[in-house]
């Protein structure tokens, strides 16, 4: 049976009804699907953070039908637009920010909030929002947490409310823009950590270094307040600060333990290592407390790597810095300040001058070769202390180099101060010092001279004030003296010679002449001395007493002494094939800078051999002012082994110590001229030289009376029991040829070496 068309009507209904909300379903999933779409493919674009938040407000607008799209940001119970569509830019929802309604208030506990019509209460839609007759609105959570500050919101001038699928949607791009914000956001950090960390190194001095850091790091982590606390010892101190108060400000240094700032959703710290030490804390907030992002701790950090790095850069500086401007003895200025100082100082445009003095410790080099180069330091380091104590704190002091320093005198107006302070420091200095658990006396040589500012020049003022120095020096220990035209001139020979010194010895201006020693009992020769000479083409004859210290100053003296012992064992062997002369010894001085290295016996030894000669042959004088290290022992105990004999030159002139001869193979004294030279005197010297003989018999050496120039003199010392003698009364310093020609007219006794003694 067919049915009827009254009994098939509401079949046909229903199936249009079915259809009509299938179509709607449709139609709003694709509406749906087209604006997730859309919003997706604005989200996946590669943009910064705040270009993707304002494309995705856009689009937001442009789907929903919104007159306004905006994230706001709660801070202090109002919102804060942070980016919007809708607003204009100068609105005060983006600097003062907003009420807070109850639609965003429930909303910020991470509940999706909709509203429209009769439920949106005035203050949803508050200022300027509301005069645009809001009547429908949103607010979703930027992050699906308990507690957000962030939310996404949407205002409608329409009735029509947010259907659920819109809130799902809505939903879903809330999560995914602060995904994509993130981790825009996080790439953006990582690019500007790159670049905080360069401009971090760049600093070589910590203040600015942690004034910039922390400046840096609140832009890195979003915070209100950031501050860098340092660690030493006892004290823990606020370096740098941004957004703290006063009154917390002034509650540092803290005691170690009492410098933790309690913890909680608005506060981070983090730690800054360096050599596995904690020496620093980088401290963030946020006032009202709230949370921060989650990645802030890993950044903070690398930061704090970062800031570490920077500071050991820095500090790495400041001791490169101190050790190229401070003497590491002394802690005082170096020579290189000294020169900056000065030319600074005579750039200032002032009616006043500027002093320099230069001063060089008297009977430093006894000290130091008697008790050894650690009471030398501490000597100098004393010095120094006295220095500073004397100095005003606006003058600079200075260790030149040595047992030399310089002292430069800021607002004098004339030379007579100049002296004054030079004379004060003399005085200082002029009293006894206790070093190594002994009293030891030290003076100061001390060359003023007056600077005058556009016309006087650094070195030309350090080298007038030496030149002074030396004249103070030549007139006795302790003096002092301030520049004139005659020491200018001296200064200038001194340089010279200092520079020529170098080059004598490849210009063949350095030679050797040989001074006879005679036995007084027969005055038969038995030994030459080798004695250096320099003829300069300019200064002509210089003095050894002059140039010796200067060779040794400049460490020339180890190649001129090498060239000395060769020349002379060279000399030697020539004589050596001279009828009767094979025993003929001859006599080399060496410098304590001869002596220093591990194979200076066997470098000293080959030379000897080289020339066909015994090590027998060979007496090598050491000077009792030189500081004979324990090294030196060794030397002088392996050449005695092999038969090389020693004399102790100028016995009794500085402190006269008794444990050389024990500690060193001594056979030989030889008596200073300064003793020789009295012994027909005053009955002091008579006695000296008695002594002297009575110390050598008692330990069975030799001795040689050095200088006679007298006949007086020769029956003195020989009557004293002196047997061996040299001096220009027996013989001058000879040229190799006039020696030559001496042994040739003088006879020995006999073929075999007459003994020493």
């Amino acid at each position: 049976m067919t049915p009827s068309s009254d009994e098939a009507d509401p079949t046909v209904a229903q199936l249009q009804e079915q259809l009509a909300a299938a179509t709607v379903s449709a139609r709003e999933a694709f509406r749906d699907t087209t604006r997730l779409i859309r919003l997706l493919s604005v989200l996946g674009e590669p943009a910064s953070p705040e270009t993707l938040v304002d494309q995705t407000l856009t689009v937001l607008s442009e789907v929903f039908y919104a007159d306004v799209a905006c994230v706001a940001h709660v801070i202090a119970d109002r919102l804060v637009v942070t980016g919007c569509c809708g607003l204009p830019e100068d609105d005060q929802a983006f600097t003062r920010g907003l009420p807070l309604g109850s639609g965003a208030a429930q909303a910020l506990a991470g509940h999706v909030v909709a509203r429209n019509g009769g439920l949106l209460d005035p203050a949803d839609a508050p200022g300027s929002i509301g005069r645009l007759g809001i009547r429908s609105a949103v607010w979703v959570p930027l992050s699906p947490q308990s507690y957000t500050s962030n939310l996404l919101i949407l205002y409608r001038s329409s009735d029509e409310p947010f259907t659920p699928s819109d809130i799902q949607v809505l939903t879903s791009v809330a999560v995914r823009l602060r995904l994509a914000v993130d981790e825009r956001e996080r790439s953006a950090v990582v690019e500007r950590l790159a670049r905080y960390g360069h401009r971090l190194a760049r600093h070589l001095a910590p203040e600015p270094l942690l004034d910039e850091a922390v400046e840096l790091l609140r832009k890195l982590t979003a915070a209100d307040q950031a501050w860098i606390v340092t660690l030493d010892e006892t004290q823990a101190r606020l370096r740098a600060q941004r957004g703290l108060s006063s009154e917390v400000i002034s509650s540092w240094p803290r005691p170690l333990g009492e410098h933790d700032e309690p913890a909680g959703p608005g506060v981070l710290r983090v730690p800054v290592l360096r050599d596995e030490t904690i020496s620093a804390l980088l401290f963030v907030s946020r006032q009202p407390p709230r949370p921060f992002a989650r990645d802030t701790w890993e950044i903070m950090t690398i930061f704090a790597n970062y800031l570490g790095v920077a500071l050991t850069n820095a500090e790495l500086y400041r001791t490169l810095e101190e050790r190229a401007t401070r003497d590491s003895l002394t802690s005082l200025a170096n020579r290189s300040v000294i020169a900056a100082h000065l030319e600074q100082a005579l750039l200032q445009r002032s009616t006043s001058h500027v002093g320099l003095l230069f001063c060089d410790l008297d009977g430093f080099k006894s000290v130091n070769d008697r008790l050894g180069h650690e009471a030398g330091d501490e000597l100098l380091q004393q010095v120094a202390v006295r220095l500073r104590r004397r100095v005003r704190p606006t003058d600079l002091l200075a260790r030149f180099g040595g047992d030399e320093f310089v002292v430069v005198i800021d607002g004098v107006t004339q030379l007579a101060e100049v002296a004054e302070v030079g004379r004060r420091i003399a005085d200082d200095l002029n009293d006894v010092f206790v070093v190594s658990g002994e009293q030891v006396h030290v003076t100061a040589s001390i060359g003023g001279v007056l600077g005058t500012q556009g016309t006087s020049t650094p070195s030309a003022m350090l080298r007038d004030a030496d030149a002074a120095m030396y004249v103070a020096k030549g007139r006795g220990p302790g003096q002092v003296e301030v520049f004139d035209d005659a020491a200018s001139h001296r200064s200038l020979d001194r340089l010279d010679l200092r520079s020529e010194l170098r080059h004598a010895l490849d210009r063949d201006q350095l030679a050797l002449h040989y001074q006879p020693i005679f036995s007084l009992n027969t005055g038969r020769i038995l030994a030459f001395e080798a004695l250096l000479r320099w003829t300069h083409p300019h200064h002509g004859s210089v003095s050894p007493d002059v140039f010796i210290p200067l060779a040794e100053d400049t460490g020339a003296i180890v190649e001129i002494g090498r060239w000395v012992l060769d020349q002379a064992c060279r000399q030697l062997a020539i004589w050596h094939r001279l009828p009767h002369w094979r025993t003929l010894a001859m006599a080399v001085n060496i410098s304590p800078a001869q002596l220093r290295g591990t194979k200076v016996a066997e470098e000293t030894l080959g030379v000897i051999r080289r020339t066909g000669l015994e090590p027998s042959d060979i007496w090598l004088e050491i000077t009792e002012h030189s500081y004979l290290r324990h090294d030196v022992t060794e030397y002088a105990t392996t050449l005695r082994a092999a038969g090389v004999r020693f004399a102790l030159d100028d016995f009794g002139t500085a402190y006269s110590n008794l444990a050389y001869l024990k500690r060193l193979p001594i056979e030989i004294l030889k008596i200073d001229r300064s003793f020789v030279s009295g012994v027909t005197g005053p009955e002091l010297d008579l006695s000296i030289v008695r002594a002297i003989i009575a110390i050598a018999d008692s330990l069975g050496l030799s001795c040689i009376a050095e200088g006679i120039e007298t006949e007086e003199q020769r029956v003195a010392v020989q009557e004293l029991g002196c047997r061996l003698g040299q001096g220009f009364l027996l013989s001058p310093p000879l040229p190799p040829e006039e020696a030559t020609e001496l042994l040739r007219t003088e006879y020995p006794l006999d073929a075999v070496r007459v003994p020493i003694r």
